[in-house]
């Protein structure tokens, strides 16, 4: 007759295999759907074609679900074969059925990584159901790990027990509950702050957990064959799925690339020469950096008629000696959007026209979003000659938070100089005092005083940085320059 730490002992021996497979199973599952989340990322891009026909839609869908599979197929078999591994050649199941059950999972990276791409909400559910499919297919296939202890015993072994026991046996402690209900708050809050593609874990952990304690353990012998051909005909049905509604992702992909390229492409549309009359509405929000949307975004001011003016005598110098009116500067230079480590936008920048008073361009991810006017003057001006640069914004950004310009000189002509630092000025009507929901844009006059003297002579361009306070560091401030005035000494 056994005593209660006897059996406990017994008990935990006889558990430590059945761990063994478990974690063994666990690290062909992670690496198979890992394997099939690469593949999609490295191959599934939307088609170059404006208006692709709905066959050559499935057929590429087919191609990378295909992709996907066999990716998967490629990860769990590199393990599976490991000949290091205690449990390849005694494994529960034949690798066939195993593969099966988990391409059941693998088979939606396709549409979660596009779905991603374009920053929808049916990202995390989209990886939720592929995960609770994954956890639904291995439990049908794989036995269930019976506790050796918790077996029938026959009525001999019955009898040898000793009185109580089954009573004295502490129950086995299950952490799911917990982990299911962590997920949930976790994949809430990110969906909440708007990751979506974050939302995607703690949201398929707890959707295979759950699967997995809902469904019913298999029987302990069933049929090989029998299973094998369930699992087969269960994969096409899944698969054919996956391919259906990864065709139908893409087709809203390019739908949704094709329109934010034509509103780029042209402008705001009617209301772009008149700030004033510009609606509550966004008429395009364009990733500034992510995997669908661009890597940087140079934004030029659309040009203004053309005026026949007199010809004006040459100047060597601008603001020169003598010289008592201040000097007014339309803003024609461009804004640029990108993110660091990059300290400008790249070579495949997208490159449009209009003004920042019609866009919504955000970052979908945790880099903030650097936004810069750069305006070049042509000629180079003395800073002896000039005191004080007042700056004339438009403002019609109305998330609530503190935006600063700051106004930097520099010379090209010297690129060893440094840069000649005006410190930084508030937008007032962004203030916690002064801000309100703007129809209209607001216009502000914002006044950069020159001290002197200074570690540069001369600048020829005026870069404005904008800097929002920490909550919109992944959004371009709405607001547009005017004109420069330099008022000189």
């Amino acid at each position: 007759m056994a005593s209660p730490a006897q059996a406990g002992s017994l008990a935990l021996l006889a558990d430590r295999p059945q761990q063994g497979i478990a974690a063994w199973a666990g690290r062909l599952v992670m690496a198979g759907v890992l394997n099939a989340l690469i593949a999609a990322f490295l191959l599934c891009h939307l088609p170059n074609a404006p208006a692709p026909t709905l066959p050559a839609l499935v057929e590429r869908a087919f191609f990378y679900v295909c992709a996907a599979a066999l990716a998967g197929m490629a990860g769990v078999g590199f393990y599976w074969r490991r000949s290091a591994d205690p449990y390849g050649s005694s494994a529960p199941r034949s690798f066939a059925l195993f593969v099966l059950t988990n391409a059941a999972g693998w088979v939606w990276a396709p549409s979660v990584v596009f779905l991603s791409r374009q920053d929808s909400l049916a990202t995390a559910p989209m990886a939720g159901l592929g995960a609770a499919l994954l956890a639904t297919g291995l439990r049908k296939a794989m036995p269930c790990a019976a506790n050796p202890l918790h077996q029938r015993s026959s009525g001999h072994e019955w009898a040898e027990r000793e009185l109580f026991a089954d009573s004295l046996r502490t129950p086995p402690r299950e952490a799911h509950g917990y982990v299911i209900a962590l997920c949930i708050y976790l994949a809430a809050f990110a969906l909440l702050a708007g990751e979506n593609l974050t939302a995607c874990i703690p949201l398929a952990l707890c959707a295979f957990l759950t699967a997995w304690k809902l469904t019913l353990a298999p029987e302990p012998n069933p049929d090989s064959t029998q299973i094998n051909t369930r699992a087969a005909l269960c994969l096409a049905r899944i698969a054919a799925a996956a391919v259906l509604v990864t065709a139908a992702v893409l087709f809203v992909g390019v739908a949704s690339r094709n329109r934010a390229a034509a509103v780029l492409a042209h402008g705001s549309g009617p209301n772009q020469g008149d700030d004033s009359s510009q609606s509550s509405t966004h008429p395009a929000q364009d990733s500034a950096f992510g995997i669908s949307g661009y890597e940087s975004i140079i934004l030029w001011p659309v040009p203004e008629k053309k005026q026949i003016v007199p010809p004006l005598p040459a100047q060597d110098s601008l603001l020169a000696r003598g010289t008592t009116r201040p000097l007014v500067i339309r803003f024609d230079g461009p804004y640029w959007y990108f993110q660091p480590p990059g300290k400008r936008p790249g070579p495949q920048a997208r490159q449009a026209q209009g003004s920042p008073l019609a866009y919504d361009i955000e970052a979908h991810n945790f880099i903030p979003l650097t936004m810069e006017a750069h305006q070049s003057l042509g000629r180079s001006i003395r800073i002896s000659r000039c005191r004080e640069i007042q700056v004339a914004v438009l403002n019609r950004d109305n998330h609530p938070g503190r935006v600063n310009l700051a106004v930097l000189l520099t010379d090209s002509a010297s690129r060893a100089t440094p840069a000649l630092y005006l410190g930084q000025q508030p937008l007032v009507s962004s203030l916690p005092g002064h801000f309100a929901i703007k129809s209209s844009a607001a216009g502000e006059v914002l006044r950069f005083p020159i001290a002197a003297p200074t570690k540069i002579r001369k600048f020829d361009k005026i870069t404005v940085m904008f800097l929002p306070d920490g909550e919109n560091f992944q959004a371009g401030p709405k607001v547009a320059i005017q004109q420069f005035e330099l008022l000189p000494r």
